[in-house]
This record gives C-alpha cells, structure tokens and sequence, in this order.
C-alpha cells in the first residue's frame, strides 16, 4: 500500500471515531432522558433529532469506508474502533456497553455485505451500499432503543412503576373536566355541593389511578421493554422514510472524491469459468 493510499486510508478511518462518539451521545441523551419520551415532552423531539443525525452521520462515514477502504479487515478495525469512541463517550456502564456492542455487530455485518456485493459487481454504484444499509440502521435503532431500556429499567428498579405527570393530565382532560363541567353548570347544587363533589370525583380519580398502577405492578419489569420496542418502531419508520438520504449524499461524495483525486476508478480483468458440453 502506498503512501498516499494509506494515508487516505487512515483519515477514513478515523472518521468512523466521531461519528461512533456523536452516536454514544445521543444513545446516552436517550438513556438520560427516557422520562421526557415517556411523558410525551415535546423537548424529547431535540434528542430524537439528534439521535437521527446521528445515524445519517454514521451511515454517511460507513458507506464511504466500506467502499473504500480496503483490505476489509482495516474497515472492521475502524469500525471497532468507532464502537469504543460510542462507548467512551457515553460512560463505562452496561447500556452503553451492550450498546456499542450491537453497534460494532450490525457495522461488521454492514461492512462485509457491501464488500461482497461491491465485488459481484461489474461496475461501482452506490446501490450495494443501499442494500446493506438496512441492516445498519435496524442495528442503530435497536441500540438507540437498548439504551432507554436500561434508562427506564433502572427508574422503575429504584422507584416503581407509576404514570407520568403527562399521562395523567391526558386522562384528567378526557374524564375529570367534563364532569367538573356537568357539576359546575348544575344551578340545583350549591357551592359547597359542587366542591365537595369535584373533591370527590378527584379523590375517587386519584384511587383509580392507584388501583391501575397496583395492577401493573406484577408486571412492571415488562413497561421499559414495551417502551423501548415503541422507540425502535417509532425509528423504523423515519428509517423507512429517509433511508434514501444517507445514499444520495453519497451518491454526490463518490464523483466528487474521484475529482479530487482521492479515489480514483481501476479496471479488473477476470477470468470466467462455465461448464458446457465436451
């Protein structure tokens, strides 16, 4: 390998080391602030969105060195190393160990794939890359997902299982204010009737709120699971949505690379070997 090859070859590796530590950080803003998601807080919309260029990024800066770089095994050590740099940058916990494990996993799988596909090929496209990419944001989505497990495992762990401030809002505006609004419009009540009434009817919302939250107790290991799965599905679908995105920048990096001369295209001659009859 040349000089200027592997000089190449060493800026695109070191590539993947912030796009994995942007990944870890937004796993960990996900892992820290799971009560935002499950209390429906629009300021959860700001981590997600961080979460989701983070995966673009990463989509990006693997694309570019799994159709690059090469030997393939210089492309998994990259990667790996990408994994530690999401490890590090979270902190040295089992999320985010479990995390960057998933992460490096999908990446070697993603990795390989577009190697092999690249090389069936008769000439470059990006559409190899568009077949494994699949693959690796599924591998995101479900690590972004593992890290609000472990976030709101471990609150129900210390504290139990009850609903969020916002849940119980919701379910007040649906059921309490319109009774409050039959009491309060009753001329046959006086005030202190229609006060003692609403004091009831919020006593009696309290105790069935109670009584819902004993219910789910027995199974409250299960909440974070169910919540992390609606994560994952809520990725799924913007992954779905917007997968093209990562490969059209691509689609736009690749000539302009060979521009500047730090790819270039080479032709190989091969040798085809059929069977036929004698």
């Amino acid at each position: 390998m040349s000089r200027a090859k592997l000089a190449k070859t060493i800026v695109l590796v070191l590539l993947l080391l912030p796009a994995g530590a942007f990944f870890g950080m937004a796993c960990q803003n996900i892992n820290e602030q799971y009560e935002l998601l499950v209390a429906l807080d629009i300021e959860i919309v700001r981590s997600l969105a961080e979460l989701l260029i983070a995966v673009a990024f990463v989509a990006v800066v693997g694309g570019l060195a799994a159709a690059l770089v090469r030997p393939i095994w210089i492309c998994i050590v990259g990667f790996a190393l990408s994994a530690l740099a999401a490890f590090f940058a979270w902190d040295l916990s089992l999320a985010s160990g479990i995390s960057a494990l998933i992460y490096f996993v999908v990446a070697v799988l993603y990795c390989r794939g577009v190697a092999e596909a690249l090389d069936k090929r008769l000439s470059f496209s990006v559409e190899p890359i568009s077949g494994s990419q699949s693959t690796l944001l599924a591998g995101l989505a479900i690590a972004a997902s593992v890290s609000l497990y472990f976030g709101y495992a471990a609150q129900i762990e210390e504290q139990g299982f009850e609903f969020p401030p916002a849940i119980r809002e919701m379910i007040t505006e649906f059921s309490v204010v319109p009774m409050r609004t039959q009491v309060d419009a009753r001329t046959d009540l006086s005030s202190e009737e229609r006060e003692a009434m609403a004091a009831q009817m919020s006593e009696g919302f309290d105790q069935w709120m109670a009584s819902m939250e004993e219910m789910i107790e027995p199974y409250e290991r299960f909440v974070p699971v169910a919540v992390a799965f609606m994560l994952f599905q809520f990725l799924a679908v913007i992954n779905s949505l917007f997968f093209w995105v990562p490969i059209v920048i691509l689609a736009v990096l690749f000539p302009i690379l060979t521009a500047l001369g730090v790819a270039k295209e080479t032709t190989e001659t091969r040798e085809a070997v059929r069977l036929s009859l004698h």
